[in-house]
């Protein structure tokens, strides 16, 4: 056990600010211990880690990304925090921070945000998932980011939302579709597509690249509205604007779109039941995942969640729309085609399917 606590200590100094942490008596103590009280491979790594001081400044650790602004108390709260997160979960926290000293991609991502780092100890997407499982789900995305050449795109969208499309309604009012990435949202998805309206948010859905039995696929882990007393109205005016096409169902189809343009095979949908957004924010909740799921076609899985297929996404088949409809159903799909065609036209800039 003294061994087992001792090298996680060292795992955790090595991974952290030299000048600052708060285990560096302690270390020290070890250093000058009796042999007998350590393995001497435990011995020989401290001495190891402690004669690489210009090393340690440039490894990610669990501070990443977060402000050198912070006072001093809360700087020492924070590492105390993460001094016990690295004791309860170290085989996790180890292979977590080795991830993200990959490669210089890796450590750039690792940067970019002051949460990313945090995310594996806290619920994500789904309240179904272990350490373990958003351990596996988050390195699973950021593989597939930096395989198929987002890696660049990723940083942009986590400085500030990165316009993929614009387009107008028919009253002339311009939208706009926003990627953002590992901020907004953060506990539901690494990458968020964002709906707006004279610069106010109408809609946005997160979601998450992964594989999936051996098949890439996207999970979505939250869908979320507009804020305000008008948000009801202002989703109203939006549709009409837009022919009849609900923001929601705009923003879940373009997912769709992105997914079978990366060759994914299904959208993971989580349930009401599911979501973290209910045990982590006091916000009422009102939307009904299952219910507007169902709605769009999905399909209920055994895990609970729900599917929905992306690499035949059905046409609409305007015969079976009344014809004093057509119209307005006509002007419906090509809106959508052509923002679906936009944004696969933007990704072509970073990926080049083969």
């Amino acid at each position: 056990m003294y061994l087992y606590v001792s090298k996680c200590i060292f795992i955790f100094q090595y991974h952290c600010p030299p000048m600052t942490s708060p285990y560096t008596p302690f270390i020290e103590w070890l250093l000058h211990a009796p042999t007998g009280l350590l393995r001497s491979f435990a011995v020989n790594d401290a001495i190891s880690i402690s004669q690489r001081p210009a090393q340690r400044t440039t490894k990610i650790n669990l501070h990443a990304g977060q402000s050198d602004s912070i006072g001093y108390l809360s700087f020492v709260a924070k590492q105390v925090k993460n001094s016990f997160r690295t004791l309860a979960n170290y085989h996790h926290t180890k292979q977590w921070l080795c991830y993200w000293n990959t490669s210089p991609q890796h450590m750039q991502l690792a940067s970019a945000t002051p949460r990313l780092m945090q995310k594996i100890y806290r619920p994500y997407q789904s309240i179904r998932l272990s350490i373990q499982d958003r351990l596996a789900l988050l390195t699973s995305h950021y593989n597939f980011v930096l395989q198929h050449g987002l890696g660049s795109l990723t940083l942009r969208a986590a400085n500030s939302p990165v316009l993929l499309v614009s387009f107008n309604g028919k009253s002339d009012t311009t939208y706009e579709i926003y990627l953002s990435a590992m901020a907004t949202l953060d506990r539901e998805g690494e990458l968020v597509l964002e709906l707006c309206s004279n610069q106010q948010l109408l809609f946005s859905i997160a979601f998450t690249f992964c594989n999936k039995e051996l098949q890439p696929c996207v999970r979505v882990g939250c869908l979320q509205g507009p804020r305000g007393d008008d948000r009801q109205e202002r989703v109203r005016a939006a549709t009409r604007d837009m022919f009849g096409l609900r923001p929601k169902n705009l923003v879940l189809r373009l997912v769709r779109e992105i997914a079978q343009e990366f060759g994914c095979k299904n959208v993971i949908l989580v349930s009401n039941e599911h979501r973290v957004m209910q045990y982590t924010r006091k916000d009422k909740l009102f939307a009904n995942y299952d219910e507007f799921w169902l709605e769009s076609g999905a399909i209920r899985r055994t895990d609970g969640d729900f599917q929905l297929a992306c690499d035949h996404i059905p046409v609409t088949n305007l015969e079976e729309i009344p014809s004093s409809k057509r119209s307005e159903a006509r002007k419906r799909i090509t809106l959508t085609a052509n923002a679906a065609a936009a944004i696969r036209g933007y990704l072509s800039n970073y990926y080049h399917p083969s």
